[in-house]
């Protein structure tokens, strides 16, 4: 091996290096996290505007309450942005990323997904009372971000009292 090196020292040292660059290098089926960076919050769009935004590990609502107000069995259309470590907002656009939504307890407000862009849905109020949802970045088999509560009434409209 002396001989090897002694004889023939820049081959050697040169598939010494492509060797350790080849093995260094990932493929293209890699899921490298900090290749799309993960959120660090999370903006409610509720009809086009913004109703709540979890940032900093908090949870605000543009409204001033402390939850989202719907009405029950209508379809409100929604739609979620995730915020960067700057606060400036993004939606991955990779087809392995898709969004998740639950509600506690379930079944008190469902979510209906939109067949053209995977962050829009429609949230529903299917009973009276308040109900925490979470929001969640779904990325393959895996959760990459899973937002706060973000607190929702559902009440009944007032002409439906009548």
């Amino acid at each position: 091996m002396k001989d090897l090196i002694k004889n023939f020292p820049f081959p050697f040292f040169a598939f010494l290096f492509t060797l350790g660059f080849i093995t260094s290098c990932g493929t293209e089926d890699d899921h490298d996290h900090e290749e799309h960076g993960d959120p660090e919050g999370l903006a409610l769009y509720v009809e086009e505007a913004l109703v709540a935004k979890q940032e900093n590990g908090n949870v605000t609502y543009t409204d001033g309450d402390d939850h989202l107000h719907l009405h029950m069995d209508e379809a409100i259309p929604s739609e979620v942005y995730f915020l960067d470590e700057d606060g400036d907002e993004f939606q991955p656009e990779e087809d392995h990323y898709s969004l998740g939504v639950e509600s506690d307890p379930a079944g008190r407000v469902s979510s209906t997904f939109s067949s053209s862009d995977k962050w829009e849905f429609s949230m529903r109020c299917n009973s009276e009372g308040a109900a925490d949802i979470t929001f969640k970045l779904l990325h393959d088999d895996h959760a990459d971000f899973v937002s706060q509560d973000f607190e929702v009434i559902c009440e009944v409209h007032d002409d439906q009292n009548d």
